[in-house]
């Protein structure tokens, strides 16, 4: 006879079967994006404590990416340097050993995606107060949910057999993607350790799936599209910046140079994990 703490373990891991097998059918289907588009940029309205109309909207959401609370992490120094020596270590550990460092990388990745989803997505304005960018804060929060899934159940192989070195041009835009000097046409060193990588998600996402791209198709398909499918959106909003904000220095470094690996990675990926290709890709 089952006992009680057994009979509970069986169904938690029942409950994440379900769970991970509902998502990885949600992430085969088209509508399924549409409709996460909808949810995120159009149906969840920002959150501002000292309240706003309707067209300033945009406003409100920038001021809020402006004032994130995870760029505090940056502000401080210390915090921003254990970051990027904790993801060189993951990214060196995955290229010597493998698929032993796969958990590494899993743990870091998920823990980045949640801290990300909420650190980003919440900031404090003197204009508005609190501001909660509510869709980005769900959107980002699937996404590390399904970085959880993964840290539980280690599809991230990483083998040797899975390399694939055509693939290694994608390598330098991660690494822009890494460095991302911020002052516009400065390329000031002081980035590479000390900088937005890791707080970001259009700056730490280009890496991720550089390396998820490299090793497919022995990754998690499901994470790796829905990883790539929010980094499309931010992608493709960033890179047309100076569309919509004039052709200053500032929205073609910020907005088209810095954010081209996000939106290039993240094609690739997506284009990768479907259609014929999506079993060994080009």
């Amino acid at each position: 006879m089952a006992t009680p703490k057994r009979a509970g373990g069986r169904e938690n891991v029942r409950a994440l079967e379900k769970a991970s097998l509902a998502l990885d059918r949600l992430a085969g289907k088209w509508w399924f994006y549409a409709f996460l588009f909808f949810l995120g940029f159009g149906l969840l309205p920002p959150y501002a404590s000292r309240g706003y109309s309707w067209p300033e909207i945009p406003d409100v959401v920038s001021e809020g990416l402006s004032h994130a609370v995870i760029y505090r992490l940056v502000d401080l120094v210390w915090p921003s340097v254990l970051l990027h020596v904790l993801a060189l270590a993951v990214i060196a550990a995955v290229a010597l050993w493998g698929e032993k460092a796969s958990r590494a990388f899993d743990i870091w990745a998920f823990a980045t995606y949640l801290a990300i989803a909420v650190g980003q997505g919440t900031g404090i304005s003197d204009r508005y107060g609190l501001v909660v960018l509510t869709g980005n804060v769900v959107l980002g929060l699937l996404v590390a949910f399904s970085w959880g899934l993964e840290c539980l159940e280690g599809r991230n192989k990483f083998g040797k057999e899975y390399l694939r070195p055509r693939r290694l041009w994608l390598v330098p835009l991660a690494a822009w993607a890494y460095w991302s000097p911020v002052e516009p046409f400065r390329l000031d060193p002081r980035y590479l350790i000390v900088g937005y990588f890791g707080v970001a998600y259009c700056l730490t996402t280009p890496v991720v799936l550089a390396l998820m791209v490299l090793y497919y198709p022995g990754v998690n398909k499901t994470a790796m599209r829905l990883t790539a499918f929010l980094g499309l959106i931010f992608g493709v909003l960033n890179v047309s910046r100076p569309l919509m904000a004039g052709l200053t220095p500032a929205a073609i470094w910020e907005g088209t140079i810095l954010h081209l690996p996000l939106l290039i990675t993240s094609v690739y990926a997506l284009a990768l994990t479907t259609g014929k290709r999506s079993q060994e890709g080009p």
